[in-house]
């Protein structure tokens, strides 16, 4: 059972560094986002001016709590299942207050200084607005489930794993965003989004 635990966070973290910054692979015109939309008339030089590179590097920072907040392990009393249920739901309702700040940093972001700033801000609100609902649901279910019963929460936890993984596509789609408005070279730029490329967002300091 404690593996699914971890299987959560790794799926959460994935989500949020689709949705903050796109990967370093696709970094090129010939990247393999799935998502569609007109490309951004400006030039690649002007995407990656300081200023984008600054604004991009906050939206990868509103991210950057969420990520260390569900990249961690959540401490379980796997001896006492009651208590390991509420432990599990009360990390749960910890990422969902991280993600909602993320959420709020993003929107505030929309006035920014690429042509697609307010695009790329909703689209990324969006997809934490998803992982939101998803880890309130996972929260819901978790604390439905009979502890005296071993199937229950098995199956309550499995549930969270197969929602993340749900939220974890729609991030996929958000993942060719950047390429297509030639941010992709900003977002190399970063050091927000560099730490959350190169896995080390647990130690990094948020950009807000």
């Amino acid at each position: 059972m404690r593996h699914r635990l971890v299987a959560v966070g790794v799926f959460a973290t994935a989500v949020l560094a689709l949705t903050a910054c796109g990967t370093q692979t696709s970094g090129s015109a010939s990247g393999t986002g799935t998502g569609t939309g007109p490309t951004s008339s400006g030039s690649s030089a002007a995407a990656d001016s300081d200023e984008n590179v600054a604004w991009i590097d906050k939206v990868c920072g509103a991210s950057l709590d969420v990520i260390k907040t569900l990249s961690t392990e959540p401490a379980l009393d796997t001896t006492d299942p009651a208590k390991m249920q509420q432990q599990f739901a009360a990390w749960l309702g910890d990422g969902s207050t991280a993600v909602d700040g993320a959420v709020k940093k993003l929107n505030d972001l929309k006035n920014g200084p690429h042509p697609d700033s307010e695009k790329l801000a909703t689209s990324a609100a969006d997809i934490f607005g998803q992982l939101k609902t998803a880890l309130d649901k996972a929260k819901t279910g978790v604390e439905a489930a009979n502890p005296s019963d071993p199937a229950s929460i098995a199956a309550a936890f499995t549930q969270v794993a197969t929602d993340m993984q749900a939220v974890a596509k729609v991030g996929e789609d958000f993942d060719g965003v950047l390429v297509r408005s030639n941010l992709a070279e900003a977002e190399k730029k970063a050091p927000n989004c560099k730490a959350i490329d190169s896995g080390t967002s647990a130690s990094a300091t948020p950009t807000s």
